[in-house]
């Protein structure tokens, strides 16, 4: 066990869950019931759009309220195609809600670090019903002393309001004693180097010449592209 640390905080989606592969059967989904064609190339659509409104949410541009009535506009628009936006961010987050597909090695290190006494928290942006229901879906659940959900806590990472509600939950312990564990250079990274905790740069797409992205600086304390590598820090 790493002494200095003694609170990890893991984010959900495209760190403990395959939020991507979830998305794609629940876009395709939606599309058939919208009466659209759907080709797994539009994904990359969705993925752009929705990366753009994420970081406009984090930068407090938007709001998670907003989300429910942008994301699917913004990718029909930008896809040339029309329907009814609103129905299908209901349809997807319904079938979002269902999907736990575990990122690889996920639920063994999970295992690992429990074992190792280390508090695990989940810290999340996104619905908090649908974020714990997917954890327990994947049997993950058990493995966590807390669960920070933006919807929750009533502020989204990479804000110091949402770490500050992690926080008050752990008195006497000092932000130096935890780690943030994420895929996301904006809201986990940057967020937990700005309240002072050590970070892990999970690249979920394990193309290590991604470690070159600029970030202000230092990247990361650390840099992983298999959750199994946390071994060897933690």
């Amino acid at each position: 066990m790493n002494h200095e640390i003694k609170v990890l905080f893991l984010d959900i989606d495209n760190t403990l869950l395959d939020f991507d592969a979830g998305a794609a059967w629940g876009m395709e989904q939606c599309f058939q019931k919208a009466g659209l064609e759907y080709r797994t190339e539009m994904f990359s659509v969705f993925t752009e759009e929705n990366n753009k409104i994420w970081q406009k949410i984090e930068r407090r541009e938007l709001t998670m309220d907003d989300l429910f009535y942008v994301r699917w506009q913004a990718i029909l628009a930008h896809l040339g195609l029309q329907a009814d936006g609103v129905e299908m961010e209901k349809e997807f987050r319904r079938l979002l809600h269902l999907t736990a597909v575990p990122v690889e090695g996920a639920k063994e290190i999970l295992e690992y670090l429990y074992k190792k006494d280390y508090f695990l928290c989940a810290a999340s942006n996104g619905p908090y019903d649908q974020q714990i229901n997917r954890l327990r879906s994947a049997d993950m659940l058990r493995y966590f002393s807390h669960c920070f959900v933006s919807e929750k806590i009533g502020a989204d990472k990479p804000g110091k309001q949402f770490f500050d509600g992690c926080m008050k939950d752990f008195s006497g312990i000092h932000p130096s004693e935890c780690m943030m564990i994420g895929d996301s250079l904006t809201a986990d990274i940057a967020g937990g180097q700005a309240y002072g905790m050590s970070t892990c740069w999970f690249v979920h797409s394990g193309d290590k010449s991604m470690n070159t992205r600029e970030n202000g600086g230092k990247v990361a304390d650390h840099i992983i592209y298999k959750l199994e590598e946390l071994k060897n820090i933690l």
